[in-house]
């Protein structure tokens, strides 16, 4: 007789760490949050994660209120444009402490208002994930750990845990602690149960640089495939936004007669003049290429 299916956890809120000491390339050339910027013409890096977080802490259950979602930035000088917000969350967007404390002491600074025992989906932002995240809750529910670390079959961490609560007291009120060096053998030290989940179901694409962030545009647009790239996902990287979008050139773009626009992105807001080149390049919200110029494996951040 089969197992019954595990019954997923209920994940009290979830954390999307999006700031750190030092920024990424890909932040510091476009001086805006990864989690701002357009993966297709319709979705931002933000947008999909509120896809995946909403799928994996409610899935077809009906909360009684929107699940917490806390976006933690590293502030000035590339602190968010605007508060992020989404419908389905309670979307609180925040700035790490003034000192700093690392991805450990900033995740229990910003759990304290949990109880012990809740569950928190924890990720790195600057992240974009095809797939989708089943398997990894079903290896909650199955090993019932303090926490749990999506990683690669290589054993690379994945950058999303389910986290007990509890687990974070190890972690000092000051201080900088980081999570794979120093909190999480303090937790093993501890006696708790720290297990890892290999990522079969979906894939995690950093987004640190242009290069990456172009490859995981073409998988989310449908363009590319994981599959290509020799690295592929065990189940098929879903569609994103209404209906199908091949495009990576926002509807609200302006992209004037004779520009050539190839295997780049192009988002909201943004203006391409006449005769212009763009390829192989990022071109940021509200941004300007003007006409006749040639833009060639480069990010074109929007004016000051």
């Amino acid at each position: 007789m089969p197992e019954p299916a595990a019954i997923p956890p209920t994940i009290a809120g979830c954390v999307l760490l999006a700031g750190g000491l030092v920024p990424s390339p890909l932040v510091e050339e476009a001086g805006q949050p990864s989690l701002e910027l357009s993966l297709t013409a319709r979705q931002t890096v933000f947008d999909r994660w509120c896809d995946v977080l909403f799928d994996a802490a409610v899935g077809d259950r009906h909360p009684l209120k929107r699940p917490i979602l806390q976006v933690v930035h590293s502030g000035p000088p590339y602190r968010p444009r605007r508060d992020f917000s989404d419908p389905r969350f309670e979307v609180l967007t925040q700035e790490e402490p003034g000192s700093y404390r690392g991805p450990a002491g900033v995740l229990r600074d910003v759990a304290q208002e949990y109880d012990d025992d809740d569950v928190l989906l924890v990720a790195e932002a600057a992240r974009f994930i095809a797939g989708g995240l089943g398997q990894f809750l079903g290896d909650w529910s199955r090993l019932r750990p303090d926490v749990l670390i999506a990683c690669h079959p290589g054993g690379e961490p994945a950058g999303i845990m389910l986290v007990r609560r509890g687990s974070l007291e190890l972690v000092p009120n000051e201080g900088f602690m980081d999570v794979k060096e120093q909190w999480l053998p303090k937790v093993v030290r501890a006696g708790l149960k720290v297990w890892t989940s290999e990522t079969r179901d979906f894939r995690p694409y950093p987004l640190r640089t242009r290069e990456q962030f172009l490859d995981a545009s073409a998988v989310a647009a449908g363009i590319g495939c994981s599959e290509t790239r020799g690295d592929g996902v065990l189940g098929p990287p879903r569609v994103l936004g209404p209906g199908i979008d091949k495009s990576r050139v926002s509807e609200t773009a302006q992209v004037a007669p004779g520009a050539v626009i190839a295997d780049a992105i192009v988002m909201p807001g943004a203006v391409i003049g006449a005769g212009a080149i763009v390829v192989r390049s990022i071109v940021c919200p509200d941004a300007v290429v003007e006409h006749n110029a040639e833009v060639v494996d480069r990010i074109v951040p929007a004016a000051a």
